[in-house]
């Protein structure tokens, strides 16, 4: 399993927003910011450079503060999940979890500030925002270089401010795009479904030892 594919640039000079478009982003991040947890589905399409495409679905678990849960179904079994301290990434397939400090991991900036564990406009550069007929367009770019996120790209819908798709651009052209849908929001997720135990027969092993320095 390669971690730094599911680790959900440039360091640009801002552009000047006008007042309703820097309201816009503080009225998204505010929301987020009371916002306890999330639930829902997605869907997730991967176009690399050299051409592939890659395809999966399944179901996502957010909750305050940086507690992260991912279940995909398609194309195979997959569990990322993370308490908040330790990352567990689970093929059932292969029978075994890679276990890490998430610290140390190659952590989804673009994920942060809906945990509650970053700002939007502390980590991005925020490029534009468009209104659309039902939502707002943002683009944004890191405030500092980071070859996994060269652009980012995220819509949200203009009554709940629920997020509707995140589109993620790396430094070596990778594309990912991520739709949600069937969103609840503060349905009092219980704090469990972060952690993870080895089912029997199992192997854990440490990402440290798979991938050293």
């Amino acid at each position: 399993m390669k971690i730094g594919r599911w680790s959900l640039t440039l360091c640009l000079v801002g552009v000047v927003l006008t007042p309703q478009a820097q309201g816009v982003v503080e009225q998204i991040q505010v929301f987020y910011e009371r916002t306890k947890d999330i639930k829902g589905q997605f869907s997730q399409r991967v176009e690399l450079a050299m051409g592939q495409v890659e395809e999966a679905r399944g179901a996502f678990y957010l909750k305050r503060p940086g507690m992260m849960r991912w279940e995909y179904e398609r194309p195979e079994p997959r569990l990322i999940v993370t308490d908040g301290s330790t990352l567990w990434a689970y093929t059932p397939a292969d029978r075994q979890v890679i276990v890490q400090d998430l610290k140390a991991a190659l952590t989804s900036l673009p994920f942060d500030f809906l945990v509650g564990a970053g700002r939007l406009t502390d980590q991005f550069v925020v490029r534009q925002v468009t209104t659309l007929k039902d939502g707002y367009r943002v683009v944004l770019t890191p405030q500092r270089p980071d070859p996994h996120v060269r652009d980012l790209e995220i819509e949200v819908e203009a009554t709940t401010l629920h997020i509707r798709s995140l589109t993620l651009q790396d430094s070596y052209d990778n594309r990912t795009v991520m739709h949600f849908s069937d969103l609840r929001v503060n349905s009092e997720l219980p704090a469990d479904l972060f952690s993870f135990v080895p089912p029997p027969g199992v192997k854990t092993l440490r990402a440290e030892d798979l991938f050293p320095h």
